[in-house]
């Protein structure tokens, strides 16, 4: 037996307080007689918010996609006490709080609800992303249903489609790259990534030992790019709007980001040339005093940021004193003298650990930018830098783009050249200062690991302790290796056990425990 269902009831009406925001469609169908409940249940179900309703900030461990700067080499643990270079800066009080909600994640941990110290659960993600890609395959199908004649509806209907495609790519984006492995070109048609579904119907079938199967990462990107390009096709049609809402801008540098990732460095070129020269723009740090806490870089007035959802994590619990994290010592010592970053997006403390400081409103984490699901222009020169690189034909364009973006940020700056393998170096070197705790280093890791030319991958330490009171009673360090499977999230156990059949998983090694001092 089939049961089909529109995406609506509860669900749908959870997401507002407007009166004669659906109407009822049939029994078992509820749907928008209107453009604008569509326009309304976008922003209300399928936005990632900032804030929880009722106005409380979402803390780390309460939304998606919050851990991604916990997992790389950019961060790093702290206490009073420092330890040998073969681990991080400091040591970690993993019986704090924080550490409790994300141990599981930064420690790279197999499962990370399996052990004592992890209060996370591995679905969240997953969960709330299916979630809202549901709601939007019902927007994308009900919405162009409607017989619409006004010229003002038509318009939102056009701007709605392209919000819609622009988040499903986005969010199917993300899913790949947690749960599938990296974009290899000689076998993403065979590696598993996640199940794909772009229609609004839910269909279970009695009896079938497996409802849902993994597309594989080729497949899930190809849907990727089909939906940026009809978001692009759609929003090109848009004045930009508030950058809490897709915008043709926003949707051309995700987008360039993905080819990149395909290494279809030609495609990179073709679709960024026209927006570097005439949409997107770099702010000149090099011209203005050092920036605080109090006069951060990263806010809705920066005219970098094209587009946001989601709330600001890093700079809760990248504070840089015990019992917290910080900015790993390795990040920090990349930025050269007269690098205005340094001090404007970092803080060297006393304690001789590092804080991310001025990069997001410190201030009661109260930036409305995100720093997991934000895009900005400054990504647009290094994506571009990075495809003149890697096709071998342009370097004098890629240090042309790389050299531009080095002068609105670092003093005195004088242009240099490099090439072959150098220059790939040294805009990866780049990107990672530049776009450090805005959810990139993890994923480009992994797309380093099987790049084609100049793969590379390193090993990660993190370094963990836990005290009784001032008594140290365990220690240990953990170890992600070069190209390690932990690269590669499991799918979740709640998701596995599904269907009678369980799920293809993605195995992880495991960690040992910290050890008794």
């Amino acid at each position: 037996m089939k049961i089909n269902n529109i995406i609506g009831g509860l669900l749908l009406l959870s997401t507002t307080g407007c009166s004669g925001f659906l109407e009822e469609y049939s029994q078992t169908e509820i749907r928008a007689s209107k453009i604008s409940h569509y326009d309304e249940l976008l922003l209300g179900s399928v936005y990632i918010p900032s804030k929880m309703p009722g106005g409380s900030f979402i803390l780390p461990g309460g939304g998606s996609c919050d851990f991604f700067n916990m997992l790389d080499d950019d961060v790093n643990t702290v206490s009073e006490l420092n330890i040998d270079n073969t681990g991080g800066d400091n040591y970690f009080n993993y019986t704090s709080g924080m550490l409790k909600v994300m141990f599981g994640y930064s420690a790279w941990q197999r499962d990370i609800t399996q052990t004592e110290q992890t209060t996370h659960d591995d679905a969240s993600t997953w969960t709330d992303l299916y979630n809202r890609i549901a709601i939007l395959n019902t927007i994308l199908e009900e919405a162009d249903r409607l017989d619409l004649t006004l010229e003002e509806d038509i318009h939102t209907r056009d701007r709605v489609m392209g919000e819609c495609h622009f988040l499903r790519g986005q969010f199917y984006f993300i899913l790949a790259n947690l749960y599938g492995k990296p974009y290899n070109l000689s076998t993403s048609a065979t590696d598993l990534a996640v199940p794909l579904k772009t229609s609004s119907g839910v269909v279970h079938e009695e009896g079938k030992d497996t409802q849902f199967s993994r597309a594989t990462v080729k497949v899930v990107y190809d849907q990727v790019v089909k939906d940026l390009e009809a978001a692009l096709s759609y929003l090109k049609k848009q004045s930009k709007g508030v950058l809490y809402r897709a915008s043709e801008e926003a949707a051309a540098v995700l987008l360039s980001r993905v080819h990149l990732y395909r290494q279809e460095w030609g495609k990179v070129k073709e679709l960024l040339e026209p927006y570097i020269s005439q949409k997107l723009y770099l702010s000149t740090l090099t011209t203005t005093d050092t920036l605080t806490s109090d006069a951060p870089f990263l806010t809705e007035e920066n005219t970098e940021v094209l587009f946001s959802q989601g709330s600001l994590f890093s700079q809760v619990i990248f504070s840089g004193q015990a019992p917290d994290f910080c900015v790993s010592k390795d990040l920090y010592n990349l930025y050269e003298e007269g690098d205005v970053r340094r001090t404007c997006f970092t803080h060297h403390l006393v304690t001789d650990s590092v804080a991310l400081m001025g990069k997001f409103r410190h201030t009661s984490h109260q930036s409305k930018v995100s720093d997991v699901l934000m895009i900005r222009s400054a990504e647009a020169w290094l994506n571009m830098a990075e495809a003149c690189a890697m096709d071998g034909k342009n370097e004098t364009l890629a240090n042309t783009y790389l050299n531009q973006l080095r002068e609105n940020r670092i003093r005195d700056y004088q242009a240099r050249t490099y090439s072959g393998e150098e220059l790939v170096r040294q805009i990866r070197l780049e990107r990672r200062k530049e776009l450090c705790f805005e959810g990139h280093r993890w994923f480009d890791l992994r797309r380093y690991s099987v790049s084609d030319p100049y793969p590379y991958s390193k090993k990660i330490y993190r370094s963990y302790a836990s005290y009784d009171y001032l008594t140290l009673i365990k220690t240990g360090t953990y170890v992600l290796e070069e190209n390690d499977p932990a690269y590669v999230f499991d799918i979740p156990k709640t998701v596995r056990e599904f269907d009678k059949v369980s799920m293809p998983r993605n195995e992880r090694p495991d960690r040992p425990a910290l050890e008794d001092k």
